[in-house]
């Protein structure tokens, strides 16, 4: 550590006299592209932004106008510059991502894990009304491993396989989803998360199988638009308060929803010879019905809630607050 000449404690450089580490907490507030530029300040500041507690790559804005080509060779050197050094932080968040850059992607991602991140964000800005879902970024699926990941925010990837499998990630509690697609997941598994949010986002559009979500720990559950099949909740006893929107887009609807339900034999409707696969647990309320707080929020359609657990839903104990809010246009 460098100690501040006399000159430098007696002038107006309040900043510069401050300890090593003090500083490197503020470059971790900076764009990384601005906490480099910090180098050429004075030699003491040369190698300072190497050891920031944070890295926040920023791309494709007004303020960064890279190409997504010069963004990846900024981050390459970057991180090839800084080392090992450990970090609490690191979010990238990018405009315009190509599957020409996933490679790189994942290289980073596995960095941020081996330097003890507690804190990944990544959020890739497309443009979802033309692109769709089905032509975001993907990621590997290969699970994270780390002993120190505490958060993990994703926005605007496409997930599968083993990529959710949070077994390997002992201290993570908060996790998101947002306008991700994770249709080829079997399973979100974590026996750490306690706050998991998953917005305009899609769960599935194939027959062979639906997401499962098994946190049995979790205390908070915020679902926001999740497109496709309806998510299998599994045991939740630990959990407070949930919120779950259904959009019109959820396939979990009955066709005689304007009729007679009871004359039904459509796939989504307990009835169904092919209900197996979501009977008496795919849908919400067994999962649900530990909360004390509950709000369901939908679309003027009939969507399937194996009315066997409704009784269960409203005779529990645990729930003090029962919202349900039907929305007609």
């Amino acid at each position: 550590m460098e100690v501040p000449t006399t000159g430098e404690r007696r002038g107006g450089d309040r900043i510069g006299a401050l300890p090593d580490g003090v500083l490197e907490d503020i470059l971790g507030f900076l764009p990384a592209q601005d906490a480099v530029r910090t180098c050429v300040l004075a030699r003491r500041w040369r190698h300072l932004w190497k050891s920031a507690k944070a890295l926040r790559v920023v791309g494709g804005d007004g303020k960064f106008p890279w190409s997504v080509k010069e963004l990846r060779e900024f981050v390459d050197y970057l991180l090839l510059s800084r080392g090992g050094a450990p970090l609490d932080t690191f979010e990238l968040n990018f405009r315009g991502f190509s599957d020409e850059e996933l490679p790189s992607l994942n290289i980073w991602l596995r960095y941020a894990v081996t330097c003890k991140a507690r804190v990944l964000r990544l959020r890739l800005r497309n443009n979802f009304e033309v692109e769709g879902f089905h032509d975001l970024p993907k990621l590997d699926g290969l699970p994270l491993v780390s002993k120190h990941l505490t958060r993990l925010e994703l926005h605007g990837v496409e997930v599968y396989t083993s990529f959710p499998n949070f077994s390997s990630c002992p201290v993570l509690e908060h996790l998101e989803f947002n306008k991700c697609e994770f249709s080829l997941v079997k399973k979100i598994l974590s026996d750490s998360i306690k706050h998991l949010n998953i917005t305009e986002s899609i769960s599935g559009f194939y027959d062979s199988f639906r997401t499962r979500i098994c946190a049995p720990n979790l205390v908070s559950l915020h679902l926001d638009e999740v497109y496709g099949w309806t998510p299998v909740l599994e045991t939740m006893a630990s959990l407070v308060e949930a919120f779950v929107r259904i959009p019109e887009l959820c396939l979990d609807q009955c066709e005689q929803w304007h009729a007679n339900y009871w004359d039904c034999d459509c796939k989504s409707c307990d009835k169904h010879d092919n209900s197996a696969n979501g009977h008496d647990s795919c849908v919400l309320l067994k999962g649900l019905s530990e909360a004390k707080k509950l709000t369901l929020f939908s679309y003027p359609l009939m969507v399937y809630l194996d009315s066997s657990l409704l009784p269960l839903l409203y005779s529990s104990h645990y729930i003090s607050c029962i919202i349900y809010i039907v929305v007609d246009y």
